[in-house]
Parts: C-alpha cells; structure tokens; sequence
C-alpha cells in the first residue's frame, strides 16, 4: 500500500486532476458548476495564504483526496469558518485516513496560519457514517445549533 502525503495546491499541476475529483464526487456533494469552481480557485490562488488552504491528499503522486474551507464576516464583524466536505473517491478512502489526515491539516492551518479557534462542519445526519466515524475520532461534537434552509 502506498503512503498518502497531504501537499498544497498548484494552480499549475493540480487545477484538471481536482475537477476530475470533484466530478467523481458528485454523487455525494451534487452538481457542481465548473465555471464557478474555476473561478473562485483561481481567486483563492491569487492570495497564497489561501492558496495554502486548499489542502490536497495525494497516492503515487495522483491526487485521492482534497479538503477546503471558507471564512467570512457577519454582519455584526464576528468571523465564521466552515470546513466543506472532506473529498475522496469511495475507493480511497476505506481504511486509509485520507478525510482524518486532510481534516487534521486543515486544523492545523487554521490554528496556527489563519489564528481561527473555532470551525463548522455540517454533514448529514443520515448516510455518512465514515465522516460521523472521523468526527468521533477527532473529538468533534455537535453544537448546539441546528443548521436549517430555505431555498428561495
């Protein structure tokens, strides 16, 4: 078995081969506009602390895994940051930590660069038992909130 390395993105290496992932991906995140994507990546390179937050598991070079965040104001100046789906294809990811090793780096980064102290992370209730599993494993708990949509 080959060892998974977690590195940064390259704008330059990295922009076909994490689309395909995110293509792969679909049947759990839903479709994704590439348009978008292309476009607020291209932004988030342009700015190399963000650049750094794109965090990307890689086996034999070939990229397995990729886990992001976004950070905003609200509107009474408190800062929010939410870690999204942790991305890896169904046959990476038994048995090999991908989503726990992604996820702690992305902590890390968050900590120790980015001075966050507290992240969000929603999942569903139903249906995602390895992430339910990552998040027992890493202590994460369920807040007090619910998250709620309204879909205008």
């Amino acid at each position: 078995m080959s060892e998974i390395t977690i590195t940064r993105y390259n704008p330059r290496k990295d922009k076909n081969e994490l689309e395909q992932l995110l293509k792969d991906f679909e049947y759990r995140i839903g479709k994704v506009d590439f348009d978008k994507f292309s476009k607020e990546i291209e932004e988030r390179s342009k700015d190399l602390r963000l650049r750094n937050s794109m965090v990307l598991a890689k086996e034999d070079g070939k990229i397995v895994g990729a886990g992001f965040f976004s950070i905003w104001n609200d509107y009474l100046g408190r800062q929010h940051c939410v870690l999204h789906d942790i991305i890896v294809r169904k046959e990476h990811a038994f048995k090999k930590g991908i989503e726990e090793k992604i996820m702690r780096e992305l902590f890390n980064y968050l900590k120790k660069t980015m001075k966050i102290e507290k992240v969000s992370l929603y999942a569903k209730k139903k249906g995602d038992s390895n992430l339910l599993s990552v998040l027992m494993k890493l202590g994460i708990k369920k807040s007090e909130w619910d998250h709620y949509e309204h879909f205008l």
